[in-house]
């Protein structure tokens, strides 16, 4: 094995320019790990035009190819289209990643469905062992998005002939085990910006007690309009309580909407999506967190907020359940909107019973940047010194 392995992440999300956030946590791993190896990054999707951009961000190199939009709305024929653009664009891309780079010692395949049909053909070809990480919640029976004859077909497969599955959550590994892939599994986090999200060095007292809730805001996975259903009731017993809901998606308006109804427009808040950095300040801001989803592969932002030295509140569906406990927050079941309700009421009345520096510490091991790259880079040489 090399002293430095090159390692080759392909990814089925990554941010570009037409989606700034998408997958922004392998983006995060990829940097972390360029620090102990050398990594490059390629990413396909859809576009305005047709065209390789080649840039180094942050250590790593990285090819971002955009095949042109299909337009047609005939199903057979779009479908071709696309799927033959799509293929194309990653033959130019992987041309210009090899003449550039020579072949990697791993490919690191991020997202199963659907890069890792490239991955599996390119690790045949070029005689290189793959790893898979897995982020997607539709393994989850709760989510249901696993099923169709293709997917699980190629999902199997490239489960099958990779060397390990690193998944964030043991709630994740589970899900795919009992559906039937098998492999060497590895539980790694994702990564927090621990120096951004953190603890401020002043506190401000205060008489308000604000909850926020930080996500997409998918109705089907993030159940925000049960979090407002449930402080509409507690606003009525504690009239200083606020909610701030950061992000923004389709399903804004109808939340909105369901706050003008329910007559709690004045103490909740919508304060659309932000940067990493103003969202580590409204957490700072904030006494407690809200994660009331239907399912979770692990909660990011909960975790940032944990960081930030703040409780949380989460269902006991997935992710959560690794890390949160007595210190650093309360579990409640998916969907029970009055256990949702005793528990805010219960961060309220002991608000003073969290310490910040101990929620911190609690997960700050976890996410952290160091140690997470340390984990994947242990998980590459296990793989390239077999």
């Amino acid at each position: 094995m090399q002293q430095t392995p090159n390692i080759l992440f392909l990814s089925s999300w990554y941010p570009n320019k037409y989606r700034p956030l998408l997958g922004i946590f392998v983006k995060r791993q990829a940097e972390a790990v360029a620090k102990l190896c050398n990594v490059s990054v390629i990413y396909i999707s859809s576009g305005e035009k047709s065209e390789l951009v080649e840039t180094t961000e942050n250590g790593v190199y990285t090819i971002k190819g955009y095949f042109k939009k299909v337009h047609n709305h005939i199903p057979l024929i779009s479908h071709y289209q696309r799927t033959s653009r799509y293929f194309a664009a990653w033959r130019k891309a992987l041309t210009l990643y090899k003449n550039t780079k020579g072949k990697p010692d791993l490919i690191h395949s991020n997202i199963v469905y659907p890069v890792s049909i490239i991955t599996r053909n390119l690790s045949k070809k070029w005689n290189v062992p793959y790893v898979i990480s897995e982020h997607w919640s539709g393994y989850f029976p709760q989510d249901g998005r696993y099923h169709g004859f293709m997917r699980s077909l190629i999902t199997t497969r490239a489960v099958q002939g990779a060397s390990a599955i690193i998944t964030v959550s043991e709630a994740l590994k589970v899900s795919m085990l009992n559906i039937g892939l098998a492999n060497t599994y590895f539980v790694i986090s994702n990564i927090v910006d621990t120096s951004t999200f953190n603890i401020p060095e002043t506190s401000i007292s205060k008489e308000d007690f604000t909850f926020i809730h930080v996500s997409s805001l998918v109705e089907m996975e993030k159940n925000v309009s049960g979090i407002i259903r449930a402080f509409n009731n507690i606003n009525k017993q504690f009239p200083e309580s606020k909610l701030l809901i950061v992000g923004d998606g389709d399903n804004k308006p109808a939340l909105e909407k369901l706050v003008q109804e329910r007559n709690v427009g004045n103490a909740v808040h919508f304060a659309g999506e932000k940067r990493n950095e103003e969202v580590a300040r409204l957490m700072q801001d904030s006494d407690a967190f809200i994660l009331f989803s239907n399912f979770e592969t692990q909660g990011v932002a909960l975790l940032e907020a944990l960081c930030c030295g703040i409780p949380g509140i989460a269902t006991t569906t997935g992710g959560p359940a690794d890390y949160i406990n007595e210190v650093n927050g309360i579990l409640i079941e998916p969907g029970n909107e009055r256990q949702l309700e005793d528990a805010m009421i219960k961060m309220i009345e002991n608000r003073n019973s969290y310490k910040p520096l101990i929620v911190r510490n609690s997960v700050v091991q976890m996410v952290n940047e160091k140690i997470v790259a340390q984990k994947i880079m242990d998980v590459y040489n296990s793989v390239l010194t077999k």
